[in-house]
């Protein structure tokens, strides 16, 4: 079991689409009953990425107020949470291999930040039936919500792009970083990535005198346009074998790549929960 967090410097760097990216891949390629949730306040991005998917897998459920993560703080303040408590209130994209977590809908942000702890229990509870769990958390330090999950994650994920300000901001500005940074493991996701670029990783690397692991997601106009189209894992399904001469092939492996890092940094044998290519 394990807990990845998704995280950025500030908003703009990809974090939702990263998170959507690898949690199709990881649903559609490997036998792991994953969650991905976005606790984050009047922001329902994610649950968009995923629009087409959801409104055919859970027509009636998906009209539904007061589930997601507002029902599971219900239930937590009323110490019903138990193992399946979080999966029944979840919506599933691919059946047992992927569900979302619905946003909150809260419109006072004073009070979903005051519900810290209370997002931790529901994700710890979350933990006790997925085997993994993938946070697309709020950017910056500001937020206590994010400050407690990245405590509590077994990896964050750091999204940054080839910006140059953005670079120097994560490298430069240490007292801006959440604190756990400093004690967790993380790793660097330079998202929409160009290999043409001066700032290619080789590059980052030698400037900031970083030894740290850089992974990459290239540009991809067919990606951003599912994004944008709320079929997320429509475009993953019709890429899943293509061939090396297909234009998304490099966008494909890349993601497959991240997603086998991220899966071992947290102790999940990817040899073992492979599903054979072609398999649904």
């Amino acid at each position: 079991m394990g807990q990845i967090a998704f995280w950025g410097i500030q908003h703009g760097l990809g974090v939702t689409s990263n998170t959507a990216a690898l949690a199709s891949i990881i649903g559609m390629d490997y036998q792991i009953r994953t969650l991905c949730s976005q606790p984050q306040w009047s922001d329902n991005t994610l649950e968009s990425s995923f629009k087409k998917s959801i409104n055919r897998g859970n027509p009636e459920f998906y009209n539904m107020s007061g589930t997601g993560l507002d029902g599971l703080e219900r239930a937590v303040r009323a110490g019903k949470i138990e193992r399946d408590t979080v999966k029944n209130n979840a919506l599933f994209i691919e059946r047992d291999r992927l569900d979302l977590l619905r946003g909150s809908e809260k419109s006072d942000k004073s009070q979903f930040d005051n519900a810290n702890e209370i997002m931790r229990i529901i994700y710890n509870g979350a933990k006790e039936y997925y085997d993994l769990v993938l946070l697309d958390v709020h950017s910056g330090s500001n937020s206590p919500v994010t400050n407690t999950l990245l405590e509590d994650s077994d990896l964050i994920v750091v999204c940054v792009n080839q910006n140059i300000h953005v670079l120097d901001k994560f490298f430069k500005d240490k007292e801006s970083l959440p604190k756990a940074l400093l004690r967790k493991p993380h790793v660097l996701l330079v998202g929409q990535y160009d290999p043409e670029s001066k700032y290619k990783v080789r590059n980052i690397a030698n400037k900031y005198s970083y030894k740290g692991p850089i992974l990459t997601l290239p540009y991809n106009t067919s990606f951003k346009d599912h994004l944008n189209d709320g079929d997320i894992k429509g475009f993953i399904s019709r890429n899943r074998n293509i061939s090396k001469n297909h234009e998304n092939y490099q966008f494909i492996q890349d993601l497959r790549r991240n997603a086998k890092y991220i899966l071992t940094e947290v102790g999940i044998n990817t040899q073992v929960k492979m599903i054979e290519r072609g398999a649904s």
